[in-house]
């Protein structure tokens, strides 16, 4: 094994093990934001996803966006009784946002960004957070209103008709908030890290 796969072996399992931390402590995985709006949080765990890709690129981001779909699909089978575990026990909902996360931010990092000009850099990871943002959340409304419909889901509070707007309205709140602290997370964050990753011999599988 060459050292650059170890590197890149390690840094995928930190990320990983950085998933697994937020996923088991609320407050790591999810942004409170009481204190400007009443009753608005953010899920940052997709930026953590979307760094993942940034950084290792669209393979193991892809790998980092898996663990996590995975944790989200065991916790909605072992704390069933709520809406959002119902909509997480379908596996597609579960993984496939979370996997396309890695991928397509890795994959737009490595194409048009990672070997930009520093200032072009910046702002273009701002974009990419709201983008992953908008991947995980419009992914997860499509497919649970898709896996609802197929399954006729009959469930205290879900509605029998216009099941998508109804799902719209739910994550719309939360969803404008997560926009804004993805764009500055994966802006600050990934400013700092690129270039210490790129030292690092971490190419984003570009060679």
């Amino acid at each position: 094994m060459t050292n650059q796969k170890t590197t890149y072996y390690i840094t995928t399992t930190l990320f990983v093990a950085i998933v697994f931390v937020q996923t088991l402590v609320p407050w790591l995985g999810t942004m409170p934001l009481g204190a400007f709006v009443v009753g608005a949080s953010a899920t940052i765990i997709q930026f953590t996803v979307a760094l993942a890709g940034i950084i290792l690129g669209p393979k193991y981001g892809a790998i980092v966006g898996f663990f996590w779909g995975m944790m989200s699909f065991f916790n909605a089978l072992t704390h069933p009784g709520t809406i959002g575990s119902l909509m997480f026990q379908n596996p597609l909902t579960a993984l496939v946002p979370r996997i396309l996360v890695g991928v397509i931010i890795g994959w737009l990092f490595n194409r048009f960004l990672r070997k930009r000009t520093a200032p072009i850099r910046f702002f273009g990871l701002g974009l990419l957070g709201i983008l992953a943002a908008l991947i995980n959340t419009v992914g997860v409304v499509i497919l649970t209103a898709i896996g609802f419909s197929v399954m006729h889901t009959n469930f205290t509070g879900i509605p029998n008709h216009h099941l998508l707007s109804w799902l719209i309205g739910i994550v719309s709140f939360n969803a404008i908030f997560e926009i804004i602290v993805g764009f500055i997370l994966v802006m600050v964050i990934g400013n700092v890290i690129v270039p210490v990753a790129a030292r690092a011999g971490l190419t984003g599988g570009q060679n």
